[in-house]
């Protein structure tokens, strides 16, 4: 049987990781729900004479926009993911320190006497 205070090390890593996992589908969803409702220059359905015509200076300014929002928004989404793992390794390692001086103190107590 594991002890309590095992369990509680346990808890708090899950905990960690719960947050950590919520933070980057949260990250990846608003850079999804960006790239899906972002609206373009002349997006949409234009008329049949438009698109015959020569605009390829045109359709090519149009794309070029449409992957610098889309490389923006998975910049911003890299940006979160990385404070989230940061902030969950930060958590870790607080769980480990407070897990080595617990288990620290009790042996020097246990021993001093």
């Amino acid at each position: 049987m594991a002890s309590a205070h095992a369990a509680t090390v346990r808890e708090a890593g899950s905990a960690a990781v719960r947050a950590y996992e919520e933070a980057v589908a949260t990250a990846t969803h608003a850079y999804e729900e960006a790239v899906r409702t972002a609206v373009y220059p002349y997006q949409g359905k234009l008329p049949s004479w438009i698109t015959k015509l020569p605009f390829e200076s045109f359709k090519r300014k149009t794309k070029e926009v449409k992957e610098s929002f889309e490389r923006s928004q998975a910049k911003e989404k890299e940006t979160l993911c990385s404070r989230a793992k940061a902030e969950l390794i930060k958590a870790v390692l607080e769980i480990a320190l407070t897990h080595r001086l617990r288990m620290f103190r009790h042996h020097v107590e246990t021993h001093s006497s």
